[in-house]
């Protein structure tokens, strides 16, 4: 009787927190800077500028991503890696595709900036959102040895079913 009171309490924690994982998933996020066009005139968010499908823009547009530039250009502006993470939280839901391009130039780019963690992680999330889920649970790992105390280890274990690998002695 005691197990299976007790089976039945790790259930309902086990759906609670998959009901959390897709609340938090679902939750509306605010929207990117103001975009600058070369010429210094404002263009249109990046959201929308990528929202058309490829085959209707020009053959130019459909160039791999770059990172926009924003109204500010004081030195106290973000930093590039800042500005990366920020067009890659603003579109992990909106352009799943446009975050993953984002979180992999980030990765190469700056390999060891202190936001790698965040943006592995929303990598995964934006292969999640296009339904990559085999790409998904492989970018996890690739997580998970990058970022063996990271602080999203719990969300992406929630979100792909993939455990981190534990480190010392014993059997593996």
């Amino acid at each position: 009787m005691r197990r299976s009171r007790a089976v039945v309490v790790l259930a309902l924690a086990l759906l609670g927190g998959l009901l959390a994982v897709g609340v938090w998933l679902r939750a509306p996020r605010p929207p990117a800077a103001p975009v600058v066009a070369e010429d210094g005139a404002a263009a249109s968010s990046p959201a929308t500028a990528t929202s058309r499908p490829a085959e209707s823009r020009p053959a130019a547009s459909r160039s791999p991503p770059q990172l926009p530039r924003t109204l500010s250009s004081d030195p106290a502006a973000p930093a590039p890696d800042e500005r990366l993470l920020a067009g890659i939280r603003a579109q992990v839901r909106t352009d799943p595709r446009q975050a993953e391009a984002l979180a992999r130039e980030a990765r190469a780019r700056f390999p060891d900036s202190p936001r790698a963690d965040e943006w592995d992680a929303l990598l995964v999330d934006a292969l999640v959102n296009q339904q990559r889920i085999g790409a998904a649970r492989s970018e996890t790992y690739y997580y998970y040895d990058h970022h063996p105390g990271g602080a999203f280890a719990a969300h992406l274990f929630a979100l792909t079913g993939v455990h981190p690998v534990p480190v010392g002695p014993g059997p593996h």
